[in-house]
């Protein structure tokens, strides 16, 4: 069991047992913990059935991702195998900038909308505009897209509140995007903490 748990370790069992009671054999999810956690099975049974109908074949290895909740429910409950290796994974991170009242980064236990990310950055400032952009990374490539969205639209719910992705900015300014990716950049650089909170959601 290795990443956001209270006692990471390699546990050893005597008889057979579910996800969810390694899970609480590790202590749980740790304060660092998102809501994700992945099982790498590697194979080392010659061949076998598992859960969702798929099969190992020796030697090959297969991912679960799962949602942390859902374990602890008992709504998924994987068999453990031997040589299964457990990962529950960080709190993804989103960046709200601009004119709201608490820049910085939002951890993200659970999936958040882009309204949910404004209130939890303390809110717009009085001088703030309700256009709204979500610079969001490509797939496979290092540059940003740009989506525009009126929060009027989204009070008014004829546009749907947008789910935020890992690593989107929120920019609730008239800055160009390559001037938002430049601040933020600075401040890392700068090592300066003061300027940037972390909020847990």
């Amino acid at each position: 069991m290795i990443g956001a748990v209270v006692k990471p370790a390699m546990y050893y069992g005597a008889r057979r047992i579910r996800l969810v009671e390694l899970l609480a054999t590790a202590g749980g999810p740790s304060e660092a913990a998102g809501s994700r956690l992945i099982v790498a099975r590697t194979g080392s049974t010659s061949a076998c059935k598992v859960e969702n109908d798929e099969t190992i074949i020796g030697g090959e290895m297969a991912l679960f991702n799962f949602n942390i909740r859902d374990i602890q429910e008992a709504k998924q409950n994987l068999w453990m195998q031997p040589g299964d290796i457990v990962s529950v994974l960080d709190s993804d991170i989103i960046y709200v900038y601009g004119n709201v009242g608490r820049i910085g980064p939002v951890k993200m236990k659970e999936p958040i909308t882009l309204t949910q990310a404004i209130v939890t950055a303390e809110g717009l400032k009085p001088t703030a505009k309700k256009q709204v952009r979500i610079l969001r990374l490509k797939k496979g490539s290092n540059d940003r897209e740009e989506l525009t969205f009126n929060l009027k639209d989204i009070e008014k719910r004829t546009v749907q509140d947008p789910i935020l992705e890992p690593n989107d900015i929120v920019a609730v300014s008239e800055d160009s995007t390559k001037a938002v990716l430049q601040t933020i950049t600075t401040i890392f650089k700068q090592g300066l903490p003061s300027v940037f909170y972390r909020i847990g959601l």
